[in-house]
């Protein structure tokens, strides 16, 4: 990534938690922004955090993939060590859902937050139907353009999307969203009844994020607004009409594979709820 621009106040607004619609209460100062925990359901949040307007900037920045994952992939160095992480969690995560759904790959799989598009290429290649969601202007343009993706560029809200995909995915974005119930109401309207929800997120009761505070590599206060736990997701999620009814945190697991601050999760739609 890019130097990180130096936000000011004037680029920042107080927010309440999604759940319980109650200021939080401040964990860490990081002006001018806040980390805060909700004195009722312990959801940790960014305020004051971004405006809209704000993070799209930070979003639509080209060197915003660069030094990580994303980069590494588009500039084709195939083995370096961001490129075999992805390889190991693109081919993880794809076996869990076999494994979950307890059938082959095919039908219809949406990922929403789908970056340069690597994920989707993958699943593409293993046989399924396969379209997208991504914010960033640069990652949507090159998994069209370069991929040969179906990716709708802009909030998952607005995109053009028939309802009915046997899988969503979602990794490493609700951290992301503006609103995380109201992200994972949306993702319940688009998964059929029978379908599976799969994401991933940092965690903020991982061994590293207790251990290091403000110095913690994922707090990320401009972009990771929200910061989840296995309890917090459960709420959120049964919220939405979702259910979880999986975590994997070890980091040994192929589908979470060095990632010793981050999980994957397993949701399915609760019956009767919309």
């Amino acid at each position: 990534m890019t130097e990180p621009a130096r936000w000011t106040a004037e680029d920042t607004e107080d927010v309440v938690c999604c759940l319980c619609r109650v200021p939080g209460t401040l964990v860490h100062d990081l002006v001018p922004f806040g980390v805060v925990r909700c004195p009722q359901c312990a959801l940790v949040f960014i305020s004051p955090r971004l405006r809209p307007e704000a993070l799209q900037r930070l979003y639509d920045d080209a060197g915003y993939f660069e030094g990580g994952v994303y980069d590494a992939g588009v500039r084709a160095e195939s083995r370096s060590p961001a490129m075999l992480l992805q390889r190991t969690w693109t081919a993880g995560r794809l076996a869990l859902i076999d494994r979950e759904r307890d059938l082959p790959a095919g039908g219809r799989l949406l990922e929403v937050g789908a970056g340069y598009g690597l994920f989707l290429a993958a699943a593409r290649e293993a046989g399924w139907a396969a379209s997208g969601v991504e914010l960033s202007r640069t990652g949507a343009k090159h998994a069209q353009d370069t991929l040969g993706l179906d990716v709708f560029c802009g909030q998952l809200e607005d995109a053009p999307l028939e309802p009915g995909f046997d899988v969503v995915c979602a990794w490493d974005t609700a951290e992301h969203v503006p609103d995380p119930v109201s992200f994972w109401r949306t993702v319940r309207s688009l998964v059929a009844d029978d379908g599976v929800v799969v994401f991933s997120t940092p965690y903020v009761d991982s061994l590293p994020a207790r251990l290091l505070g403000t110095r913690w590599w994922t707090l990320k206060p401009a972009e990771h607004i929200w910061h989840f736990t296995p309890r917090t997701h459960a709420l959120l999620l049964a919220r939405a009409g979702l259910a979880l009814t999986r975590v994997v945190r070890n980091p040994l697991a192929p589908a979470n594979a060095g990632r010793l601050d981050s999980l994957v999760g397993v949701a399915r739609p609760i019956p009767g709820a919309s």
